[in-house]
This record gives C-alpha cells, structure tokens and sequence, in this order.
C-alpha cells in the first residue's frame, strides 16, 4: 500500500477549500493515514524544499509557505497522509501540473491555484515519488502519528 504527504497551503487554507480539497482526495478511494495541524517552521520548510536549495525561489516558497502572502495569523499547513493502491500517481493527476496556469481546469490546481503578485500559489502539496513520501512523510509526522 503506498502513502503520500499532502500539505494544504496557506492560499487553500484563507479561501477555505480544505474539505473540498480533501474531500475530493478520498473520493479517489485513498485513506486517510496521518493528520495534523501545523505551524510550519522555517527550518522545517528548507528542509522539506532541500530540493530546491540554491534556486532562486526557494526563498519565496518558503515564505508563501509560512503564511507571509496571506492574511494568516500564523503559519499553519495541514498535513495528511493518504494511503492506497497507486496514490502517488493518483494524487498527483487529480492535482494537475504544479504551475496552475499550466493545469487542466478540472484538477485541484487548475480549479483553486493562481498566480498573485508574481507568487505561484497552488493550494496543495503532494509527494512526487515513494521517495520523496518516505522522505517528506517523516519529516512531518511521528512514526506513532501515521496508522500502519
């Protein structure tokens, strides 16, 4: 059974789309393993974005990911983790393309993301690979916090 890490971002969070968003998830068929309300750190966010270290966004992403380009009073995400056959690939084409201009409109991204003031905000995080599941999944969560 494979897991994913999905992160509800502030953008999702201000406009009040995470039911709809998690709703739309489980209708995959994909349960929910893991689930917690956190304020993000920013230690916490360059380590999640260790990727993207030495870009020239990585800055901006973190900083979208605290809440600073929304009217937020902290810098709380909602972290799930959703299990099921295939749900990495599943949960990624019911996001679309991370860009949400570039995302077909029936997908999450396509649907809730847009571009402000030159900041992508694209509402959802998903794991990309099993690796980066693992990965992300133990970053966020305790062993005890995910159902086995």
């Amino acid at each position: 059974m494979e897991q994913t890490l999905i992160l509800i971002k502030p953008d999702a969070i201000e406009k009040r789309l995470t039911g709809v968003i998690l709703s739309r998830l489980e209708a995959l068929g994909l349960d929910i393993a893991g689930a917690k309300v956190v304020c993000a750190t920013e230690a916490l966010l360059r380590e999640h974005y260790a990727n993207l270290k030495g870009t020239a966004f990585v800055d901006g992403v973190v900083k979208f990911m605290m809440g600073d380009y929304n009217h937020l009073p902290d810098h709380r995400l909602y972290a799930f983790v959703l299990r099921g056959e295939n749900a990495i690939a599943r949960v990624r084409a019911a996001l679309g393309a991370t860009n949400p201009e570039k995302a077909d409109p029936w997908t999450l991204r396509g649907q809730f993301g847009c571009i402000k003031e030159g900041v992508m905000q694209n509402a959802v995080h998903a794991s990309g690979s099993p690796q980066d599941a693992a990965r992300e999944i133990a970053l966020w969560f305790k062993p005890e916090e995910v159902l086995k």
